[in-house]
């Protein structure tokens, strides 16, 4: 078969794994729905890390263009678009009380960020092995698309963080989350609205525990020195 077919075949078998994991998270099974969405990494790996590819030129081809864009896939196509959905789907399922994996949850929504970091500036992919160089001319749908999945990777993002109960970065992820669907033109989402909402609560409510702790506390230490200071 040509490297057009093989990348067809790669894309199927990774779209038909996606599509199992959304089955099984749909059916209140986070675990398998993780196993699902985590071999489906596992075969897109094949495009996107870096080993020896023996005979099949079509990766050979592929991964001399990802070394010169640092890693990065500078291409946007179908297949980096399911991979991005495939770890925001899998950072949700960590959050899930049956697996409840924060840092896990933390770790795919900052790899799907990282992976539209080429694609965040209207009209231009940036490329180059310090991502420092523009390709001009990208068409506008790309932007928007990929502004559209980095709300979300924002949104999982400040999920993880809000339930690790780091609620300043969490208020910081929404907050960008929403900016990113301005961006594109598109309504932020009324969970983001809510999400944030709880976060800034939180945070508050978090702020005022400190203050009276250290209120406490030094309150604490001035009736010692009284003490202390009685003949």
């Amino acid at each position: 078969y040509n490297h057009m077919q093989a990348w067809d075949i790669l894309y199927q078998t990774v779209t038909l794994l996606k599509e199992a994991g959304n089955e099984a998270l749909k059916s209140s099974q986070p675990s398998l729905a993780a196993q699902r969405y985590d071999k489906a990494i596992n075969y897109c790996s094949i495009a996107y890390l870096h080993f020896p590819v023996g005979n099949s030129l079509f990766l050979a081809e592929h991964q001399h263009v990802i070394s010169k864009n640092g890693g990065f896939e500078c291409r946007w196509n179908p297949l980096l678009k399911q991979l991005i959905m495939i770890r925001l789907n899998l950072s949700m399922c960590f959050l899930k009380e049956e697996l409840k994996d924060t840092k896990e949850a933390l770790s795919q929504a900052n790899l799907a960020l990282r992976a539209l970091r080429p694609f965040t500036e209207k009209g231009v992919v940036l490329t180059g092995k310090k991502l420092s160089k523009k390709r001009k001319d990208e068409p506008q749908e790309t932007f928007k698309e990929a502004k559209s999945l980095q709300a979300k990777a924002y949104f999982r993002l400040g999920s993880a963080q809000l339930a690790a109960a780091d609620f300043e970065e969490a208020v910081n992820s929404f907050d960008k989350s929403a900016k990113c669907s301005k961006e594109a033109d598109l309504q932020v989402e009324d969970a983001v609205v809510r999400k944030l909402n709880e976060a800034k609560r939180q945070r508050k409510q978090k702020k005022e525990k400190e203050r009276k702790k250290f209120k406490l506390m030094f309150s604490s230490q001035d009736d010692a020195s009284e003490s202390n200071a009685i003949g």
